[in-house]
């Protein structure tokens, strides 16, 4: 592990278990840790850690992970199908959805989060999605309802 690593996680350690409110004081916290670090790193790693400033009670400040502070906003199952989905196509009870590289997955998760009966299962590969339609249902319906989800967030735009 790199002492970037190391020192980062140091960082997140100490910041879960005690208030930090200054760089200085995490300095010496981390030095009691063994980690030294000058001001800029510091700077740095709270910056690519996402570390900001928060007040738990309105007064004191501490350093905390941006994610305990406003948890992120996770956008509707139907909104992600309609962005990134490109292309749908069917064949007997599959369906292969194609997506742009690195969003099948995410893809996969909205689909599964959707709840929709006719879905029995979901494979993502990098950016092509293999739907599993349960026996009895169309995959061709489901895809035709896929892209109405993309087709109406174009008329809503």
């Amino acid at each position: 592990m790199s002492l970037k690593t190391e020192r980062q996680k140091a960082i997140l350690a100490v910041v879960a278990k005690q208030l930090v409110a200054t760089q200085g004081e995490l300095k010496e916290l981390l030095h009691a840790r063994g980690v030294e670090a000058d001001q800029a790193t510091l700077s740095r790693d709270i910056r690519e850690l996402g570390l900001v400033k928060a007040s738990g009670d309105g007064v004191h400040s501490r350093y905390a992970p941006l994610e305990a502070v406003a948890p992120p906003v996770q956008p509707k199952a139907g909104a992600i199908l309609a962005r990134l989905v490109h292309g749908v196509e069917a064949s007997g009870n599959l369906l292969v959805l194609k997506t742009d590289p690195g969003e099948a997955n995410p893809v996969g998760l909205a689909l599964d989060r959707m709840g929709w009966r006719e879905v029995a299962g979901t494979v993502a590969g990098d950016d092509t999605l293999l739907v599993v339609v349960r026996e009895g249902a169309s995959a061709k319906r489901l895809g035709r309802r896929i892209m109405d989800l993309k087709n109406r967030k174009k008329d809503t735009a």
